[in-house]
């Protein structure tokens, strides 16, 4: 059995050498198979490898992988079944008792070449890149930093550092997601980006927006700047201003002087905090939530604030298209329990498509106090 005293001294190799080696046998194999018309498993792969290694273990044998020159150098020459691997142990083992003496003066350049030219196929990679960087800038990216550093330092910080760019990257492009209004075609219920395509309506009274990125911890507060700023009303800021409307009101009822400025002390500063450009009049919020993978903690609770917030100025908000992903997060975080203007039992309504959410908010009474019948 192996010395488990051993394993804090080797554990951070062994999962490196682990890593590395699955990496390289699993690209290997896509290429080839990519190449030759067939298909790679890659958990049969990292199995195959896992039972080769656990095994030859108690007999002190080196670690199994697929090897970068040799695999090359078998595919050029036109090898096409496991019976490869017994003729080259048999020409290894030929080559160790009888042949390397025959070796010994051959100057390594020589043997340089040798790899250099079957290795020939892998180089041309390189000419990828300017294909790759017009594709993908992001991916391109991520190959070129992990090459780079797995070529200069070694392989196993580049494995780490390529990681961690492309979670970086994933992370950027949700912080970078953007809310996107939705218009309807004429012809038919089907509704995309109005910004995108021409011809789309878009409805007086009931907006329609889709958010391409999941909400989690990292861009919930993102999601709500970016839906506020798109609608052109913040009902956090809106609700203050009510407040200190209201305030001043009951301070001039009783004989009071009011602290706010004239243009300030009109309903319509208060009730209405839409931007100058836009002259919309909004009663209800439609969330298309196709895009959106999946929630966490914090994204159930960004939806409940919305809810809460935009109710509290007179805006429904419906939900529409979820995954089962979303509603079994949203159930589990409380989403259709939370209450909205005293309506408990009302926050469930759930959507499968655009336009029955847009039915429905249409069917909706449009006259929700004086700031309703304004916004």
């Amino acid at each position: 059995m192996p010395s488990w005293s051993l394993i804090p001294s080797v554990a951070v190799d062994a999962f490196s050498i682990a890593i590395v080696g699955f990496a390289i046998t699993v690209s290997l194999s896509e290429m080839f198979a990519k190449k030759h018309g067939y298909k790679v498993d890659a958990n049969q792969e990292m199995y195959a490898i896992g039972f080769c290694n656990i095994l030859p273990s108690f007999f002190r044998c080196f670690t199994t992988s697929a090897a970068l020159t040799k695999t090359l150098v078998k595919e050029s020459t036109g090898c096409q079944t496991q019976i490869s691997g017994l003729v080259t142990a048999l020409v290894l083992l030929l080559v160790l008792l009888v042949i390397a003496p025959l070796f010994f003066s051959l100057q390594k350049c020589v043997l340089a070449v040798i790899i250099v030219v079957n290795l020939r196929g892998a180089l041309r990679k390189f000419l990828d890149v300017p294909r790759m960087w017009r594709v993908n800038r992001v991916d391109a990216s991520v190959w070129l930093i992990t090459m780079g550093t797995s070529a200069l330092v070694n392989t196993e910080l580049g494995l780490l550092v390529g990681v961690l760019a492309s979670a970086f990257f994933v992370l950027g492009r949700t912080q970078r997601a953007q809310i996107l209004e939705l218009g309807r075609a004429d012809t038919r219920e089907h509704y995309e980006d109005a910004s995108s395509y021409r011809g789309l309506q878009v409805h007086p009274k009931v907006a329609v927006f889709r958010y391409a990125a999941p909400i989690y911890y990292a861009n919930q507060s993102l999601f709500k700047k970016c839906l506020y700023k798109r609608i052109g009303l913040d009902p956090v800021k809106e609700k203050a201003r009510r407040v200190k409307f209201n305030k001043s009101k009951h301070q001039e009822e009783n004989g009071g002087k009011s602290n706010m400025k004239p243009e300030e002390n009109r309903p319509e500063a208060v009730t209405l905090m839409l931007d100058q450009e836009s002259s919309r009049k909004l009663h209800s919020l439609v969330i298309d939530c196709s895009g959106v993978l999946f929630l966490d903690t914090a994204g159930v609770n960004a939806l409940k604030e919305v809810l809460k917030d935009y109710g509290e100025v007179g805006i429904k908000v419906v939900l529409v298209q979820c995954n089962p992903s979303v509603l079994d997060s949203l159930e589990r975080g409380g989403y259709f329990s939370s209450k909205n203007d005293g309506d408990v039992g009302k926050n469930n309504m759930i959507f499968f498509t655009i336009s029955d959410g847009v039915q429905y908010a249409q069917s909706l009474a449009t006259a929700n106090g004086d700031f309703g019948s304004q916004v």
